[in-house]
């Protein structure tokens, strides 16, 4: 006979311990990524290599071509850090991406919008519309993060959404290399903990034990256990002011450069010459306190509600200059766009034009929605030496999408000579469906 044990209904208060406080805090915000990637694999002429380009066009319009379409789905994670749907993520998750699927722990599924990007750092940021707050996590610091404390990590290691694992802080300011396209890639200042990262777990969120994010989980060493690295959520919190720039992203201007000082807010630190700002009367040096009544504490909070805007939309603009409140009425412009054929012939060698809908299916990749269009490349050029062909679509200029020749412009009018370009490219050849970057120096 077994012995009975009485129930005791407190047990289940005892077990509630901080790690499991920390998990209900933050699970609701993890994001589950799905990518789809299209490949598309096309079969013609058998002898397809030895042709010239008038016989292949001859024998496709005569024999015509077979595709066969698979659509992959690796598995990523992310983190919620905005009750509107923001989202932070490794880039390499969404890198090859055509389509971003986020599925939350409540079951609940939406199609997400790449808003910018950064391979450098390896971060992105998504944006769902869930037409509700959503939950998020509260962005903690790495500043302070004792080797030995407990951390947790969440996220879907090889598709098992929601998964949990904890361990320790093992050390900070690692450097690791990996190898890239264009030679070793070096991430420095990561943290390092033993919370098993698998894959699938890259661009969850690693928290303490207050539920705070302190890190982005991001890569494991596949010949050890238990060492993980995470980028620290300082170093996030750097790369949201670049990655959440609104006139990059929505093409309006105002122009005005902010910055954040180290005890918190707003900062002026210039004003652009004939812009919006310098015609309502705002100073470097002024401290913005509020937009349209708004609060604003940080940069980050600065950009997000100015990317709601529009051109001609009106701003109130509220700064303390000299400890004296003032209000400025700002009305705001469409960003000035010098002609992108000019750019890019004469800082990459790039001939451009606008990527169409009849274009992409000419083209064969039907599945592209958005671009630029390589029509020629001047092969003693940075993109010729890059390998950029005719053909080819750019969808990225550094952080930044490309959807037209107007996004294309802004962003090299800002390319000085010798500064390095990545380029992001989509295409279609015999061996299917691709997408890459290529890195080179502007003229």
């Amino acid at each position: 006979m077994f012995p009975l044990f009485p129930c005791n209904l407190s047990e289940g208060a005892e077990r509630r311990n901080p790690i499991v406080e920390a998990v209900e805090k933050v699970g609701s915000a993890v994001a589950n990524i799905s990518t789809e990637r299209l490949v598309v694999e096309r079969s013609t002429d058998p002898f397809f290599s030895g042709r010239s380009e008038l016989f292949r066009e001859f024998f496709e319009s005569y024999f015509g071509t077979y595709e066969k379409k698979k659509v992959e789905t690796p598995l990523g994670s992310g983190v919620i850090i905005d009750p509107e749907g923001y989202i932070v993520t490794n880039e390499h998750v969404t890198s090859a991406a055509s389509k971003l699927t986020i599925s939350l722990s409540d079951g609940s599924q939406y199609e997400a919008q790449l808003i910018s990007s950064d391979p450098e750092v390896d971060l992105a940021i998504l944006k769902i519309d869930a037409g509700k707050p959503l939950p998020y996590v509260r962005l903690g610091t790495s500043s302070d993060l004792m080797i030995g404390e407990t951390v947790v990590a969440l996220g879907n290691p090889l598709g098992f959404e929601n998964s949990v694992t904890t361990g320790v802080m093992s050390a900070v300011n690692r450097t690791i290399t990996f190898p890239g396209k264009y030679g070793e890639i070096k991430y420095e200042g990561l943290l390092q903990t033993d919370a098993l990262i698998n894959p699938g777990n890259s661009g969850g969120p690693l928290v303490n034990i207050n539920g705070e994010l302190i890190g982005i989980n991001m890569a494991i060493i596949a010949t050890a256990q238990g060492i993980g690295f995470a980028i620290p959520v300082d170093k996030v919190k750097e790369a949201l002011v670049k990655l959440f720039n609104f006139q990059e992203i929505n093409r309006v201007w105002l122009g005005l450069r902010v910055k954040e000082p180290a005890g918190g807010g707003v900062v002026v630190d210039a004003v652009e010459e004939k812009s919006p700002a310098q015609k309502a009367g705002i100073h470097a040096g002024d401290v913005v306190t509020a937009v349209d009544g708004k609060r604003v504490t940080d940069v980050i909070e600065f950009e997000k509600y100015l990317l709601k805007k529009n051109a001609g939309d009106k701003l109130s603009v509220h700064v303390n200059r000299d400890g004296r409140e003032k209000t400025f009425k700002v009305t705001l412009e469409k960003l000035p766009v010098p002609p992108a054929e000019q750019l890019a012939r004469a800082k990459l060698g790039l001939e451009v034009q606008a990527f169409t809908p009849e274009l992409a299916s000419k083209l064969g990749i039907d599945w592209l929605t958005e671009g630029v269009l390589i029509s020629g490349v001047d092969p003693r050029s940075p993109a010729g030496e890059a390998g950029m062909e005719p053909g080819m679509v750019i969808i990225s200029l550094g952080d930044y999408k490309i959807s037209s020749l107007e996004e294309m412009a802004r962003l090299l009018d800002k390319v000085k000579s010798g500064d390095r370009v990545d380029v992001g490219l989509a295409w279609v050849d015999r061996f299917g469906a691709h997408r890459g970057y290529a890195r080179l120096r502007a003229k």
